[in-house]
Parts: C-alpha cells; structure tokens; sequence
C-alpha cells in the first residue's frame, strides 16, 4: 500500500460529495426492482464519471444528465 503522501487525487472533496448525492439521486428514482441491480450501478457510477470529466459541476444538474442517459438505450429500443 502506497503511503497517503504519495496517492493523487483525481476528484477533490466537493466534486466526490456532488456525485455521490447525483448517484443516490438517480438511485431513488430507480424502480424498486433496480434499485440493488450491481449493474444498473455500475452503468450509472460511469455516466456520472463521463459527465463530470466533461465538466459538470452542479449536482441537479449532473443527475438530470446520468438519468437521461441511463434510460436512452431503453427508449430507443421501444421505438
């Protein structure tokens, strides 16, 4: 294990606390089915990297974003 004083941050504090309240957001809008599914948190754990490595810095904002993603690929194939 790598002391503390050689690990970097990719994330700074308030950027990981705004993803983690966009991630349980988008969480509890979930259906109660999904809710567990490993990778439906997964997925969603990546859409709201994606955004955040674009730049977005507003949690509302950013689980609007991963929301939308996650459902495209369901709303496309009921097309």
């Amino acid at each position: 294990m790598l002391p503390s004083s050689d690990v970097t941050y990719v994330y700074d504090p308030e950027a990981l606390e705004m993803m983690g309240v966009a991630f349980d957001t988008v969480c509890e809008a979930f259906p109660a089915n999904m809710k567990d599914h490993e990778a439906a948190r997964r997925k969603l754990a990546l859409l709201i990297l994606r955004h955040v490595d674009r730049g977005e810095r507003d949690a509302t904002r950013l689980s609007e974003l991963a929301l939308l993603d996650f459902m495209r690929p369901l709303a496309i194939g009921q097309q």
